[in-house]
């Protein structure tokens, strides 16, 4: 009877526990929800706040007060009443003592319901922050910028303030109207011209517009350039060539601004060998790589193509450049690396990276950089 009286009021306990919490901050949007949300836990902690954070990307995990934990999952599919047995186990040891709490929370959700479900529900957020609209999750979140950040918009709980990262002009004056609609409120976040062409500027330069809503000082120049320094994408260097990690982005947009960043973007631009990784459950990121593979190469950017993961048969046949497929179920990362340096083309991977094969491939390239396993710790 414990466990029956438990279960049905613990809805009513994380309700009170999200109430007793000064702050309460929600990061949405496409890309960089993960950093977005770790970056300001860790300025809100040393500033004094008792924080929890959880940060639901690659590789899940809980920071209270800096104390990393990693969130332990049963299985594979990701439910969202998570949230309220990790609030309850956290978030109680904020209260205990008296510097303000703060909540910041990722929304791991990827449809308008179950975002709406995580803002209304399980965060209640004062603040939201929107680091971006671009085109992922297409076949639930819509085909289409505007039908994306109109999911976005109606996850907006009544009174909520929204700080909007997204330099679109027009997606902007439609996410204001609809956000105004909905009775909440929204700013957009200022990216000073040196940075507009600096991947991530948006979501670093959010992090004053949270700051000054919290009435707390700036960040200084110095130290929002540091940041944006250390995101920029650089090759890693291997013995048999270069490679960069574009998969961790997810979408096309992210990926062709790295892609830039890393060979130019005129006529001298240096060829790459893309590695597509696809997942089964992700048919719409599967179709805009498809599309973008065949921009790279009407633009003569890329000669051919290596694909990996689920359906890499129908990937091949609907690519315009020669496709070599993997059997990443059978064949080793290592030996799929070495097929891909044996290109000889700088070779950036793609599209998906929450898959064991694809950290099997991050962990060999890292090992190859080092030139042997890492170094055990000293006891």
């Amino acid at each position: 009877m414990d466990g029956v009286r438990s279960f049905f009021t613990r809805g009513k306990k994380h309700r009170q526990l999200l109430a007793d919490a000064d702050v309460r901050i929600g990061v949405s949007g496409i890309r960089g929800k993960s950093s977005t949300a770790k970056r300001f836990g860790e300025i809100l902690h040393e500033r004094g706040y008792d924080t929890y954070t959880k940060i639901t990307g690659d590789r899940p995990t809980s920071y209270t007060n800096g104390r990393m934990t990693a969130i332990q999952r049963r299985g594979p599919r990701v439910t969202l009443y998570e949230n309220i047995n990790l609030v309850q186990e956290f978030v109680p040891q904020l209260a205990s003592t008296m510097p303000d709490d703060a909540i910041i929370m990722e929304n791991q959700a990827i449809t308008e319901y179950t975002m709406r479900m995580v803002n209304e529900q399980f965060l209640r957020p004062d603040i939201l922050v929107f680091c971006n609209v671009r085109q992922d999750h297409n076949d639930t979140l819509g085909k289409r910028r505007q039908t994306i950040a109109r999911s976005f918009a109606r996850s907006v709980p009544e009174g909520c303030h929204v700080i909007n990262g997204e330099q679109h002009g027009v997606i902007h004056e439609y996410l204001t109207e609809e956000i105004e609609a909905r009775g909440a409120t929204i700013e957009q976040v200022d990216v000073p011209d040196r940075h507009r062409d600096l991947i991530g500027a948006e979501t670093v330069h959010a992090l004053n517009h949270i700051l000054d809503y919290l009435d707390e000082p700036p960040l200084p120049d110095a130290e929002l350039q540091t940041m944006l320094d250390d995101i920029q994408p650089e090759w890693t260097e291997l013995p048999g060539g270069r490679v960069f990690n574009g998969a961790k982005v997810n979408e096309i947009e992210s990926t062709e601004l790295f892609r830039r960043q890393l060979v130019g973007t005129g006529d001298d631009a240096e060829l790459v060998c893309p590695f597509v990784f696809l997942r089964h459950d992700r048919r719409g990121r599967t179709a805009s790589f498809v599309e973008y593979i065949n921009i790279l190469a009407d633009r003569d950017l890329i000669d051919s193509v290596h694909v990996g993961g689920s359906y890499t048969g129908v990937f091949a046949q609907r690519v315009s450049v020669p496709a070599t497929e993997h059997d990443t179920d059978a064949t080793s990362a290592s030996e799929v690396l070495d097929r891909l340096l044996a290109t000889n083309q700088p070779v950036i991977f793609m599209a998906n990276t929450v898959h064991p094969f694809m950290r099997d491939l991050a962990d060999e390239v890292e090992f190859r950089e080092r030139g042997g396993p890492a170094p055990l710790p000293n006891y």
